[in-house]
């Protein structure tokens, strides 16, 4: 769904987000923490943008948009371990969102950095290697 949300054009993507309903976006939503850790367990940046998509096509969509920060947590700190940042991958996929969720993407990256971490979030890395998850 995100390769096809990605490649149509500006009004198809906005209709994709305008046809998810609440339990679809909070599906989109965990799919963006799941990429996360996907990213870090393949080492790909891509990966990580499409979780940031995902994340970002439901903001506007979720019963509570609280519900994001798990994943951009999740993908924040992703971000570091593979070299990069939140706020560059924000920058990456802001054409493909609409402006307002971008905006609440680079709020995220604006915090302090002690509430946007894993444990400011009650979240935690387990494994290593292939069995690396976000939880």
């Amino acid at each position: 769904m995100i390769t096809s949300y990605l490649k149509g054009p500006a009004p198809v993507r906005q209709r994709a987000i305008d046809d998810l309903d609440t339990r679809s976006a909070s599906v989109l939503s965990v799919y963006g923490q799941r990429m996360a850790s996907a990213a870090v367990r393949a080492g790909s940046v891509e990966t990580l943008r499409r979780g940031l998509v995902a994340v970002g096509m439901t903001q506007t969509r979720l019963g509570d948009a609280r519900e994001n920060l798990y994943p951009l947590a999740a993908l924040n700190d992703a971000a570091s371990l593979l070299g990069t940042s939140l706020r560059s991958l924000i920058t990456d996929v802001s054409d493909s969102l609409p402006s307002s969720a971008v905006d609440e993407l680079r709020a995220f990256d604006q915090r302090q950095e002690q509430d946007k971490t894993l444990e400011g979030m009650g979240l935690r890395r387990l494994g290593s290697g292939q069995t690396f998850l976000y939880s």
